[in-house]
């Protein structure tokens, strides 16, 4: 085992957050959930999401979200109703902010079709006025700084899987499935997503 996997495993401090819409929970992010508790061994790992609703992108309610998540294996302490996932001080407010370090887990693909992730390639990102911004890129354990001084963003992988014989890897692609589905289509989808992943 390398030093730097002792660092990452064994670090009792450290918060990780997934956040997200999860519009609907799918087998995709129940195996980036797993990734994440198995990658930081030790740390304490949350799932944050609103309760923000709308007929077309976000049709679920938190609580409908959260039965996903509970239906696929994940403890239901550790999914949070947030106002704003990125930020998630519901859950950031539970710890010492001098001696938690948070870490944020975005996807590959967020990361890069969203700019506020984005990253200069070595260093620290900066402000205008030349001050490192509050949200960094995740630099690993051993040169972290705790809560009070940043919080960091973590890319995690995007896994494909399948429904009913189609690739999928996202949930952007299962509500179109959801939405195209006759009832005997829309019972095998929504069976595979309930299936149990972590």
């Amino acid at each position: 085992m390398r030093l730097f996997d002792l660092f990452e495993n064994e670090n009792t401090n450290l918060l990780v957050v997934y956040p997200g819409r999860f519009h609907p929970f799918h087998v995709g992010h129940g195996k980036v959930f797993k990734y994440l508790k198995k990658k930081y061994n030790g740390a304490k790992v949350y799932i944050a999401s609103s309760g923000k609703t709308d007929a077309h992108k976000s049709p679920f309610s938190f609580d409908e979200k959260k039965k996903m998540m509970m239906l696929a294996g994940v403890d239901p302490n550790a999914v949070v109703l947030t106002n704003i996932p990125y930020v998630a001080s519901e859950i950031t407010d539970r710890y010492d902010p001098d001696t938690t370090v948070v870490v944020y887990a975005v996807s590959e693909k967020d990361m890069s079709d969203d700019p506020r992730f984005d990253f200069p390639p070595t260093g620290l990102k900066m402000k205008e006025n030349g001050e490192p911004r509050y949200i960094q890129l995740w630099p690993g354990i051993a040169n972290a700084k705790p809560l009070r001084n940043h919080s960091y963003i973590v890319t995690v992988p995007t896994f494909t899987f399948s429904i009913r014989g189609k690739a999928v890897n996202s949930a952007t692609q299962i509500r179109n499935m959801i939405g195209n589905a006759d009832e005997t289509e829309l019972l095998q989808i929504l069976h595979f997503l309930t299936q149990k992943e972590i």
